[in-house]
């Protein structure tokens, strides 16, 4: 029981890894770098909000969801060889808990700056309508001479 045990483990982890990742198409994808690279134009005042912007999209999007996934996964597999024992049931429960909340703070925090950048920052905020959102650019472009 115990083998079957670690290979379904075993098994789990390599659905994890392998199925989610081909499966999960991220927001972020290529390098958070966007210039100075081989190949890549230098870096100007531009990219700095780039920059930002994919530090922000990766760390919300491309960390956090593959670790919550990892947690709840975690959770389940303690909660359920538990076998009525209170402390590691109040341990999976606690692990539940406190993925979903960090993962709310994470997205209402993305929200609040949204709306935040869409409202305060937008150029053309007398007529209401939103020009741009703020973690999508325009290619910063070096000035040709």
């Amino acid at each position: 029981m115990k083998a079957f045990k670690i290979f379904f483990i075993i098994y789990l982890v390599i659905i994890i890894f392998v199925g989610a990742n081909s499966v999960y198409a991220g927001i972020h994808t290529g390098p958070i770098v966007p210039c100075g690279g081989s190949g890549q134009s230098s870096c100007t005042l531009c990219h700095i909000w780039n920059l930002a912007s994919n530090i922000i999209n990766f760390i919300s999007f491309n960390l956090a969801i593959p670790i919550a996934t990892l947690l709840f996964v975690a959770a389940g597999i303690i909660f359920l060889t538990s076998a009525g024992n209170e402390q590691k049931v109040g341990l999976a429960k606690s692990i539940f808990t406190s993925t979903v909340i960090g993962l709310l703070i994470i997205f209402c925090s993305w929200l609040l700056i949204d709306t935040l950048m869409k409202t305060l920052v937008n150029p053309d905020s007398s007529s209401g309508t939103i020009i741009w959102a703020w973690n999508h650019f325009p290619s910063c472009s070096t000035p040709e001479l």
